[in-house]
């Protein structure tokens, strides 16, 4: 049987950016760790773990905090680390938000490739759907149900011939991971004066989300995929799953939801105990090697 082991970076990452709704210049430090230290984020000399126990707000972008620090929009950056199956890692931070680069995952995915993957010793942890779980707000849900590997659907909704109503799954075993990774945050050109008021999408700009005026694509460039609003959506989805703590082992449905609901999903799977953490050894049926980019 493939036994699959936790990773971490070869070396250190410096990435520098802006935040999209903070619109601070950010420098951030992607630095290895050892076995079983999981994701943590530091700021100020405060660590941060990954987890959603520390998610405490989710307006267009999900936050992780502790002792007065905060780190906002980390969805990407996890969605990437699940994307290349780094289980332990440093994020060094030297301001409130992660560098939202393109609007997208593949710029934190290039630079982790290019500084290479270190395999550690032990082996790496799954957590395995057990039974169904569903969360609800109005007519959104997020549903969770045993499978034999990973797979995450997201079914759009919208009022726009652009957006429409799509649905995308991604699975590990298509190798499409790079079609979820490329695809941008969007938001609507009526909805920036509102963000703003609400101090956010301080930082935004055609070239770090697609905008959207009715049902026009202002980027000059187009869309990167016809589906690429869907496709960012099961990004957002992975990369809020992945603070469980550990990846994921079953198949996750979406219907309209977003970081809060995301988040609803993983704390009722916790409170339900609804998975089994269980050693890639202990696991029959599932490909390892197709689980991680």
């Amino acid at each position: 049987m493939y036994c699959a082991k936790q990773r971490t970076v070869k070396r250190e990452i410096e990435i520098k950016g802006i935040g999209l709704h903070s619109g601070q210049p950010v420098k951030m430090k992607l630095i290895p760790a050892t076995d079983h230290e999981g994701i943590n984020f530091v700021r100020d000399g405060v660590v941060i773990p990954a987890n959603i126990e520390y998610a405490t707000a989710f307006d267009f972008s999900t936050t992780l905090s502790k002792d007065g620090k905060q780190v906002r929009t980390v969805e990407h950056l996890m969605a990437a680390l699940y994307f290349t199956g780094i289980d332990n890692l440093y994020v060094e931070i030297d301001a409130e938000e992660v560098p939202i680069l393109d609007g997208s995952a593949i710029e934190f995915i290039r630079k982790i490739r290019e500084a290479g993957i270190h395999t550690l010793r032990e082996e790496k942890i799954y957590a395995v759907i057990t039974e169904e779980v569903v969360v609800k707000d109005g007519d959104k849900f997020i549903s969770g149900a045993p499978s034999d590997t990973f797979t995450a659907t997201y079914h759009a909704r919208y009022n726009n011939r652009v957006i429409g109503d799509k649905k995308y799954t991604y699975s590990c075993m298509k190798e499409d991971f790079e079609n979820v990774a490329m695809a941008r945050t969007y938001c609507f050109l009526e909805e920036v004066e509102m963000l703003q008021k609400m101090g956010l999408a301080k930082g935004g700009s055609l070239e770090n989300a697609v905008v959207f005026e009715g049902d026009t694509v202002l980027n000059p460039e187009g869309l990167r995929f016809e589906d690429e609003p869907v496709k960012h959506k099961v990004l957002d989805l992975i990369g809020d799953l992945y603070l469980l703590g550990f990846p994921l082992i079953g198949s996750v449905y979406s219907f309209k939801g977003g970081h809060r609901l995301n988040a609803a999903f993983v704390r009722e799977l916790l409170s339900r105990k609804a998975f089994e953490l269980k050693y890639s050894s202990q696991i029959d049926r599932v490909d390892f090697k197709r689980l991680v980019a």
